[in-house]
């Protein structure tokens, strides 16, 4: 009797681990999603750890992994470890037709684009004898833009440079952009008088229109660290620098392209922001965005300058200008030119030759304590940056 009952035993955990083995991953649904699409360096985002058991087999022990690149911190670091990626990994039990949401918080100081491609589920058999494993699809991604940082002395500077073309502004007028109402004078076309406000006042009175001629900043980013010391932190604020003056030149009504010798990665190129990329005399590529307003180009060069990795292999400063001069020239008519590069030195004569006599705006971060006495052509306004190496 008692053999019988072991037999049964015995037969019967045979055909649960048969069944547990073939469907314990049958209608399991595992979803990791960042709450946000994007963060600026050094905020705070969330993202949802969510698994569905849809089906009636309960499962007494699911460990969901994942993994992402290790400068995204998980606040709370149990079950969390780091080494070459940040390892994330979580233990759940699931009844049948059960759903359990978690939600982790994370935090990045380093900007960059951080993905989570695929997540790794894991469960045992009875007694835990035997382990089984499968990969589940994962696709979700977090931008971390560029920090923002002080640059109301450049905005000041670009403001004086922008004066002289404020005049030629007036001379073409958009008939859908109202600006203000004036007296009339004998030079104003009927069609713009404006009949209510005339009977108000009792004397003629026009509509003035905004001009169709909008301002326009061509940004040019040298990313370029090529010397045997390494200043990525030179860099970094340079990239911060773009991004700033990007966003307030565009909240401000501007027109702003960026011309960079940043390329986007290749595990990027389907989801990179649109844009022109230019090959160069020598060969190699660099970036151009044309000037444009809106929160749409807003968002192409934040998530073009969050992409560029410090490893990364960059065109030169000289030969992306001569590539631009090439074949996009005609970008920077009436635009103002605002460029950013810390290779001060060994680039000026390829700068200025660039520039030549047009009005221009050369920002330099240098370390605190090497400040840049640069002498540079009269039409060129030097702003020089003092960084701190944190």
């Amino acid at each position: 009797m008692i053999s019988l009952f072991f037999l049964s035993f015995l037969l019967l955990a045979f055909a649960w681990n048969l069944y547990y083995t073939k469907h314990w991953s049958r209608n399991l649904l595992v979803t990791l999603r960042f709450l946000q699409d994007f963060i600026y360096a050094g905020e705070q985002a969330e993202m949802t750890e969510q698994i569905e058991n849809r089906k009636k087999l309960v499962l007494p022990v699911l460990e969901v992994a994942f993994h992402v690149d290790k400068r995204l911190a998980f606040h709370n670091c149990e079950n969390t470890s780091v080494s070459d990626y940040t390892y994330k990994r979580d233990i759940f039990a699931l009844l049948g037709y059960q759903r359990i949401t978690r939600k982790l918080t994370v935090g990045c100081t380093k900007r960059g684009c951080y993905r989570i491609d695929k997540s790794y589920l894991t469960t045992f058999s009875m007694l835990h004898r035997r382990r089984f494993s499968i990969d589940a699809p994962a696709d979700t991604q977090l931008y971390v833009y560029a920090a923002r940082t002080n640059v109301s002395d450049i905005l000041v500077t670009c403001e004086r440079l922008m004066g002289s073309v404020q005049c030629a502004k007036r001379l073409f007028e958009d008939p859908f952009a109202y600006a203000s109402i004036r007296e009339y004078t004998v030079t104003d076309p009927m069609k713009t008088i404006n009949w209510k406000a005339s009977a108000r006042t009792g004397e003629l009175m026009v509509n003035t229109f905004e001009s169709t001629h909008m301002e326009k900043v061509l940004l040019f980013l040298d990313v370029e660290d090529s010397g045997i010391l390494k200043y990525e932190y030179l860099t970094e604020d340079a990239i911060s620098v773009t991004a700033t003056l990007a966003q307030k030149m565009i909240a401000r009504g501007m027109e702003v392209g960026l011309c960079t010798n940043i390329t986007a990665a290749p595990d990027l190129t389907a989801k990179s922001p649109s844009g022109h990329t230019l090959p160069s005399p020598h060969g190699q590529e660099f970036t151009c965005l044309p000037p444009a307003g809106g929160r749409k180009q807003l968002t192409d060069i934040e998530q073009l300058l969050a992409v560029h990795r410090a490893d990364a292999k960059v065109l030169p400063l000289p030969a992306m200008l001569d590539g631009f001069a090439n074949q996009y020239a005609d970008l920077a008519e009436d635009a103002v030119i605002i460029l950013i590069s810390k290779n001060a030195v060994s680039n000026q004569a390829a700068i200025e030759s660039f520039i030549d006599k047009e009005q221009a705006v050369w920002v330099v971060p240098c370390p605190r304590n090497e400040p840049c006495t640069l002498h540079t052509a009269d039409n060129i306004r030097l702003i020089s940056r003092q960084v701190n190496d944190f």
